[in-house]
């Protein structure tokens, strides 16, 4: 009988137990979470067939998927539990670095898939069918261990890439972590606009992600905030460009308005 220790019953983690269950990978769960009452739905809704409050050995491999700020001192207190060790945090190079020298059965991975819900009860397992998992093991990681993990993802849907630390916290800080920030942004502009009645489909769809879990974004943006304020900084010179060409109309309005458009049905395109 194989077996997952499960630290963290949200979104992600939960995601993943229900998933490996699913494709036959774990016969038994066993939860950690420092949140009782979602350790308790997480067992309720068969997330979890165990609940412990404190790690113990034994296990097949352990998922850590607390916040960002919690993974380093999760996979310390887990350092025994298993023969690997993986999280799932969207920043990889600040963990890397708390733990070093990094145990080398922990294997850093960031799976590309989320939602603006969060807790155990936004957990599925169709989670990550066909989406991206960034691994970023080091020159010291097992690669017995790395094999180990690429399997369980690969096994619950993912495709899985692998990339360096700092490669993969600019791509995001990018992709995922500015985005958030501008979201949450807008809806201090919108806030102080006396939040005007009227929204439609384009403002739900932009501020959709302006839902995320407060602890959650609080620590990736803290933790990736240098390469976001890069990503930040050029976005601010855009938009300034954006705003006179607005001003003016015309051809340039236009062709910036083409350009995105270009762009964007491309990258959809790619995926």
């Amino acid at each position: 009988m194989k077996s997952l220790l499960l630290v963290g019953t949200g979104l992600i983690g939960g995601s993943f137990a229900l998933a490996a269950k699913a494709a036959g990978i774990f016969d038994r769960v066993v939860g950690m979470d420092r949140d009782a009452a979602a350790l308790a739905e997480a067992q309720r809704l068969g997330i979890v067939d165990e609940a412990a409050r404190h790690p113990r050995t034994g296990f097949d491999a352990a998922c850590i998927a607390v916040p960002l700020g919690g993974i380093a001192a999760s996979v310390r207190e887990c350092i025994d539990a298993a023969p690997a060790l993986f999280d799932v945090g969207s920043v990889k190079r600040p963990v890397i670095d708390a733990l070093a020298p990094l145990p080398a059965h922990f294997v850093p991975c960031h799976p590309i898939a989320g939602s603006e819900r969060h807790g155990p009860g936004a957990a599925r397992a169709d989670l990550f069918d066909g989406q991206r998992v960034v691994l970023t093991p080091t020159a010291a990681t097992d690669a017995d261990a790395v094999a180990a993990v690429r399997g369980y993802w690969e096994a619950v849907g993912g495709q899985v890439e692998f990339d360096t630390a700092a490669g993969h916290d600019d791509r995001y800080a990018l992709l995922s972590h500015l985005p958030h920030l501008v979201a949450f942004a807008f809806m201090d502009v919108v806030a102080a606009a006396g939040s005007p009645p009227g929204a439609g489909s384009g403002f739900r769809d932009f501020t959709r992600i302006a839902a995320g879990d407060v602890d959650v974004w609080h620590d990736i943006l803290h933790a990736n905030a240098p390469a976001v304020r890069r990503h930040l900084d050029r976005l601010i010179e855009h938009l300034r460009a954006f705003g006179e060409a607005a001003e003016e109309g015309g051809a340039p309005l236009r062709q910036r308005i083409a350009a995105a458009r270009r762009r964007k049905l491309a990258v959809d395109g790619d995926r």
